[in-house]
């Protein structure tokens, strides 16, 4: 019993077709537009209500929100109800949020786990692995929230926060 590729071909065909329908779809409408889950897994042929096809539609999403950046639009994702499509005015807050202050407080979290890391069992070379990465870390963590707060964007957050439009 071997596997028909024809069939899977077509299937994979008809897989990027949707894909494309849902780009065009999302393009379709303006910035400030909320697209619905419900909507968007039709599209591309998932049935939101069965977790297996949920998961298998978020992660095309993904795909589709990394496409849909070369086209200015950011898609945020407003929690089991769908897609908000980003305003220009709304992707510079959006990214320091989301980009900026997150890989920050990776190197945060980094440093909480390398410190609790049990050292009890490791050999000298693993326990100097786990001091060149802290150092490393520490020097990160210095260098991005130091970057950061002497950002002229830091020193502005709350006025660009406080702006309408």
């Amino acid at each position: 019993m071997g596997t028909n590729y024809r069939y899977e071909q077509e299937r994979d065909s008809k897989k990027r077709q949707n894909i494309q329908e849902v780009v065009e779809f999302i393009l379709d409408n303006d910035y400030g537009t909320m697209l619905y889950n419900e909507d968007l897994s039709k599209i591309l042929g998932y049935n939101f209500e069965i977790e297996e096809e949920y998961y298998k539609y978020k992660s095309i999403m993904q795909r589709v929100k990394n496409f849909l950046l070369q086209y200015g639009y950011v898609l945020k994702s407003v929690g089991g109800v769908g897609y908000y499509i980003l305003r220009p005015t709304e992707i510079a807050r959006h990214c320091y949020k989301t980009y900026i202050k997150r890989a920050a407080k990776m190197y945060d979290k980094s440093a909480y786990v390398l410190d609790r890391t049990d050292k009890s069992q490791m050999n000298e070379e693993r326990l100097q692995e786990i001091t060149d990465l802290i150092e490393v870390n520490q020097k990160l963590i210095d260098n991005a929230w130091n970057t950061l707060k002497e950002s002229a964007y830091y020193s502005r957050k709350d006025y660009y926060e406080s702006m309408e439009g």
